[in-house]
Formats: C-alpha cells, structure tokens, sequence
C-alpha cells in the first residue's frame, strides 16, 4: 500500500516544540480498517509537519507498539488512542480516547473482547453472502488484512476485487448496509464502560463525530458521566455544527478536538493532518488527563 505523503528527510526537533504544533487526533491504521500502516502514518504526519498524531483505530490499541519506534525516530509526539465502539440507547456510538495507556489490562481485555465478537460476526456475514449465492474466501481476505480487524469494509473490498459488485457503495445498497441481507450486528460496549475504560486507562475520552442533531443536555449527560472532549471538525462536520459544539464544549468544560478520521490515501480532503487540533486546544485535552474529579460518579 503507498504511503499517504511522499517520505523526506525531516530533522528531529525539539521535544519542548512539539505541543505548539498542530495535531491529527483522529487516524486509522491496517490495524482496524485503514488502508496505511502504523509507520506510513507516522511518516506522513512527518511529511505535512505535524507535531503530534494519535492513532486511534477501532477497538484495537496494537498499532501503536508498531508506531512507537518510527515516531520516536522522526520526532513525532505519538498520542495513545482508540476509538471505542458503544450502544447508547439502541444507537451506536463512537467513544475517542487520547492519552491511553495501551498496555492498561483493563482497555486491552475489552478491546480483545470486541475483536473477537467481531470475528464470529465476520465469519457469519460470510456464510450470509455464500447463502446469497456470492463467493467469499475468509482465508485468503485474512491473509490480504494480516493485522486487521476484519469488517464490512473488508468483505465489501474482497466483492470488489473479485468483480461480483462494480463497487463499494453497490455492496453496501445490496449486501452489507444496516438493512442489507448480509448484515450483523457488532459488538459494542455500553457507552458509560467504553468511558469508564478510557479514564481508568490514564486518558481523555471524547465524542467522536457526534450526529448533527447532537443534544445539548445529550453531551451534558455524556459529560457528566465522565466524558472530556467533543469532535468539532473532521469529515462531514458541518462548520455551523461545530462552532455550535466548540461553545457547548466551553460552556460544558470539554477539550473541543479535530482530526480526519483518515482511513486511506485516496480520499480526498482527509490526508493526514489535512483537519487538525489547534495547539490551544491540545494543551486543554492534555489537562484534562490529570482531571480525575468526577470518575467517582461512574464507578
């Protein structure tokens, strides 16, 4: 897979620098369902200037032992994250954590719980697709995807490849999607765990892309119960409704974060570090790792 930037020399700077620079908190690796390794997200932070990067794939914190030493070597400051998969009120939702320890039992456990939940769900979508008379290779996909969580996304790549849909969004209108014949559930953890996981783990948990018609008092409510951070720009984030955010963040002393949400190369816009965290408000979520005053009212 080609790198998401073109690699060039980069001296190592100042470790006292790297928080005055932008941040991409919001990156995805082969690991769960991107489409560039750990190091060539790395180098490609590197290549656009970044401070700071937290990969942050789905319910999976191994990448980041794979990034660890590349960052180390090209002076990027290599936040801890994930991206929690979680059920609020029969609604899916996706719980960021920033500053993670990944070798916290706890996170590691639960996030070993969801992988294997969601490789029984691959293995019936499988079996789904051949019912539908369609011709799927588990073996061979886990070989293509060593290192990844196996998905939807991955199933919809092997149709494609292997020419029995023209393309990703016939697979999903006709397959895959959440009413799709081949469809199943995923694992997900009660959204309240998914916070609860993220503090006890030393980090920031944050409301990840929230929905349009977000709710003041529903990032009230998250907020109370431990949450620290709110996405107010990425992908798809209407400005309006991230300006809207950022001042209930204020209001509701939230860090306000921003990152791309990067998957691949090939996606216009959401290049790594195309959509970053101003410094003022790395330095704020930063704070808020030493904040442990309301984990009490969780527990």
């Amino acid at each position: 897979m080609k790198a998401p930037g073109r690699t060039r020399s980069r001296s190592k700077p100042d470790r006292r620098a790297i928080r005055l620079e932008g941040a991409d908190l919001h990156v995805h690796t082969t690991h769960s369902d991107g489409g560039c390794s750990p190091g060539e997200v790395v180098r490609a932070a590197a290549n656009v200037g970044l401070g700071s990067l937290a990969i942050t794939d789905h319910d999976t914190l191994s990448a980041l032992a794979v990034a660890r030493p590349e960052a180390e070597r090209l002076g990027i400051e290599l936040i801890g994250g994930v991206e929690l998969t979680a059920l609020r009120d029969d609604q899916e939702v996706h719980i960021l954590g920033h500053f993670v320890r990944d070798d916290d039992p706890h996170l590691v456990a639960a996030c070993l719980n969801l992988r294997e939940g969601r490789a029984r769900r691959i293995i019936e979508m499988a079996g789904r697709l051949q019912e539908l008379g369609l011709s799927i290779d588990l073996e061979t996909l886990r070989q293509t995807f060593p290192r990844a969580t196996l998905g939807r996304k991955h199933l919809a790549d092997w149709l494609v490849r292997s020419g029995q849909v023209a393309g990703h969004r016939e697979a999903f209108a006709r397959f895959l999607g959440d009413d799709g014949p081949a469809h199943v559930a995923k694992p997900r953890l009660p959204w309240r765990q998914a916070i609860v996981l993220i503090r006890e783990a030393g980090g920031v948990a944050g409301l990840a892309h929230p929905p349009y018609d977000l709710r003041r008092d529903l990032l009230r409510e998250l907020a109370d119960a431990g949450l620290g951070a709110v996405e107010v720009a990425g992908p798809g984030i209407d400005p309006r409704c991230g300006l809207r955010w950022r001042n209930w963040a204020d209001e509701l002393d939230l860090a306000s974060i921003a990152g791309t949400d990067f998957h691949a190369a090939d996606r216009p816009g959401r290049w790594v570090g195309a959509i970053t965290t101003t410094p003022t408000d790395l330095i704020r979520l930063r704070s808020k790792t030493m904040d442990r005053g309301s984990l009490h009212r969780i527990l």
